[in-house]
């Protein structure tokens, strides 16, 4: 044992020599090593931001509370009703021309109906004798004349004379082709003396008043849209109209992957005729977003619009930002903090990711206000 004692004390002596010798030696220090970030088993170690050696202006930003707009390019497009004959024969009167306002009901087209008009004059009499004699056979039964029985069958008399009159008005009906609601008779396809069959066009009424405006929203934007929200529709002459959603699709179409969005404005006169382009405004309710000069908004690498801003740790940053309205001291945007200090002089020459030496230009900046 104590020959073992002896043994480990050398050793340890030898090795504290040793570590003395290498302290005493020059140029052999081991450097310090510090990291921002600590690797994970499952990540790896990013890359760090790189230094822009210039300076970069940036302004402040506040994001305010307002009501949001969801902006769309649309067209307009009118409701087209094509009208169709009911029965088969000849064609005698066709009122009206193209370019003619027709209300709901007015005839367009008609077929030869004597012998039709004839019936329904018939069955009226036949149900306004049925209907006299119901009114006595319910007076003699309160007297004590008649009996109950000879009441319901004066009823049931009366019933049947009214089915035929149905039948007859129908029948009549069918040969005379109708505005299906108020508005211009676009195009007409029958002419007089025409002999048709059962479902051959009469034309075709478009309804100008109100009018549609038609666009496709991506899911992000449809899922905030709902029916009977307010709406505005820019013109290209820039003239402004307040419309309503009236329809949200919930099928995508499957070649875009858009829903469609249809938005009704008044259209007094129909001057706004079927193709017109537009902007439309959907009122999306309240949100904040920050009012900024068009010229700060840039893009990025994947063609999406948005700001570059400083982020922490003196980063540049870039946010997708949504255009929800524009005014004339600039456009309201989201998806950015809500305080937060925009590049204004400089990005052409940074990049997300790098970081930089930022100047704040105090000024007052486009954001505020309603």
């Amino acid at each position: 044992m104590p020959r073992l004692l002896s043994i480990m004390l050398g050793a340890i002596a030898l090795i504290a020599a040793v570590v003395g010798i290498r302290s005493l030696m020059p140029g052999d220090s081991t450097p310090s090593v510090t990291a921002d970030r600590v690797p994970t088993l499952d990540k790896a170690l990013p890359d760090s931001p790189q230094q822009y050696n210039g300076t970069v202006v940036f302004v402040r930003s506040s994001a305010v509370s307002r009501t949001l707009y969801l902006s769309l390019g649309g067209r307009s497009e009118a409701e087209v009703g094509e009208v169709a004959f009911g029965a088969a024969g000849k064609v005698t009167t066709t009122p009206g021309k193209e370019g003619d306002i027709v209300d709901a009901g007015e005839l367009l087209c008609g077929l030869d109906v004597d012998g039709a008009s004839a019936k329904v004059r018939q069955a009226e009499a036949a149900a306004a004798r049925k209907r006299e004699a119901f009114s006595s056979a319910q007076q003699r039964f309160a007297n004590g004349w008649v009996s109950e029985a000879w009441v319901k069958t004066a009823r049931a008399e009366l019933d049947e004379a009214q089915a035929a009159l149905e039948v007859a008005r129908t029948e009549f009906n069918r040969m005379q082709a109708v505005a299906p609601f108020k508005g211009v008779l676009e195009k007409r396809v029958a002419t007089s003396g025409q002999f048709v069959s059962l479902g051959t066009p009469c034309g075709t009424v478009v309804r100008l008043d109100p009018i549609n405006f038609i666009a496709g929203a991506n899911e992000r934007q449809a899922a905030q849209i709902v029916p009977s929200a307010p709406a505005k529709v820019r013109l290209p002459d820039g003239s402004e109209i307040s419309g309503t959603v009236t329809y949200v699709s919930r099928v995508a179409d499957p070649r875009t992957r858009n829903f469609l969005i249809k938005v009704a404005v008044p259209n007094p006169g129909n001057r706004i005729p079927v193709g017109r382009t537009a902007e439309i405004k959907i009122d999306i309710g309240p949100g904040k977003a920050h009012r900024v000069n068009p010229a700060l908004m840039t893009t990025d690498e994947q063609g999406r619009i948005g700001i570059r801003y400083l982020d922490a740790g003196g980063v540049v940053s870039f946010a997708p930002a949504d255009i929800v309205d524009e005014s004339e001291d600039g456009a309201w945007v989201t998806g950015l903090p809500d305080e937060a200090q925009l590049v204004a002089e400089g990005q052409e020459s940074v990049r997300p990711g790098m970081r930089v030496t930022p100047v704040i230009r105090e000024e007052e900046a486009p954001a505020g206000g309603g």
